[in-house]
């Protein structure tokens, strides 16, 4: 059995490691379809290495695993690949299973059995956008997927506390990144109820996007549980990046102590419904609420800090979602 993979190669890079790797595990015989300079010259908006060069390139990864394989040039996009009743196994992107379901229609049309498609997730990068030969070209990131500049990530607050949350967060799945605080935001109310919740989140997510990668908001507000009546208190996060895709996510909620909330149907804001029914200090910068009221077994930096984790798991996880399709 055999099993074929065609592309460019144009800068090696670990999503093609991680399709070449899908390959060699299928056990067959592996052939190679690398397309030619001709083909190239025709379709990329740039500079590619000579065949020879990339030809290397692959022969130097594929022979540290197998000795099973071959190299053939490709002066189209399909090849021999829907006429071949040798082959067996097509291993994809997502982005490309689309042209292996088409050549599968051309196999069905010519009496050939289809092709098994094996689909390998893109791989991404440091800034969990997909790694790109084009993106290497840019001088965006390196082959590795590290970013040659970095991640910027903007968050729209005056508490230093998300800020942390934030970092806290970011420090765990990049290495290269700058977070900034942007204050200059408008928000219609300080004390947000229900759907207010998401809409405040979203402006200072829009807010602090700018020229930046990433922008973040996150945004505490009351909702009412419909079961017992309780107002529960809920930190909503939502996420863009720099190509308008918006990701949201959610802390822990809790509910609200009966004072606080008819503080908070007289006017007030939760912090001030607080202070003025049981003293002390402003608790948002700090513990808050849910530190003071839980003798700070649960705080509001691990709330804002689990709505800023939840809001970026389609993200981390972006296969699941669709978020790995290529980005142009």
């Amino acid at each position: 059995m055999i099993t074929v993979l065609g592309g460019s190669f144009t800068r090696f890079h670990k999503g093609h490691m991680l399709m070449l790797d899908a390959a060699i595990r299928t056990g067959n015989h592996l052939i190679v379809g690398l397309a030619s300079d001709d083909f190239l010259k025709s379709h990329k908006a740039y500079d590619a290495p000579r065949y020879s060069m990339r030809k290397r390139a692959l022969d130097n990864y594929i022979s540290r695993f197998t000795s099973d394989y071959e190299i053939y040039p490709l002066d189209s996009r399909n090849g021999n690949a829907d006429a071949s009743a040798e082959y067996d196994t097509i291993v994809v992107s997502r982005e490309t299973r689309a042209q292996a379901e088409a050549i599968n229609s051309s196999r069905i049309r010519k009496g050939l059995k289809p092709l098994r498609i094996v689909e390998v997730p893109i791989a991404l990068a440091e800034d969990l956008f997909p790694i790109s030969s084009s993106r290497i070209v840019k001088g965006e990131i390196r082959a590795n997927g590290r970013r040659v500049t970095p991640v910027l990530i903007g968050i729209s607050t005056a508490n230093s506390l998300k800020v942390m949350a934030l970092d806290r967060y970011i420090s765990k799945v990049m290495r290269n990144y700058e977070i900034f605080r942007n204050q200059e935001y408008e928000l219609e109310t300080d004390q947000p109820l229900g759907i207010d919740t998401q809409i405040s989140a979203m402006k200072r997510a829009q807010s602090a996007l700018g020229s930046r990668d990433y922008g973040v908001g996150v945004e505490s507000g009351v909702y009412m549980d419909r079961i017992t009546g309780s107002a529960i208190d809920i930190h909503y996060c939502v996420v863009i990046d720099r190509y308008s895709r918006v990701t949201v996510g959610t802390g822990s909620g809790f509910a609200i102590p009966p004072d606080i909330v008819r503080g908070i149907r007289n006017g007030l804001t939760e912090s001030q419904a607080f202070v003025e029914s049981y003293g002390g200090t402003d608790p948002g910068s700090t513990s808050g609420i849910a530190g003071i009221i839980s003798g700070n077994r649960i705080t509001r930096q691990e709330l804002v800090y689990e709505a800023i984790r939840n809001a970026f798991i389609p993200r981390t996880g972006a296969s699941f979602y669709g978020l790995d399709e290529k980005i142009q």
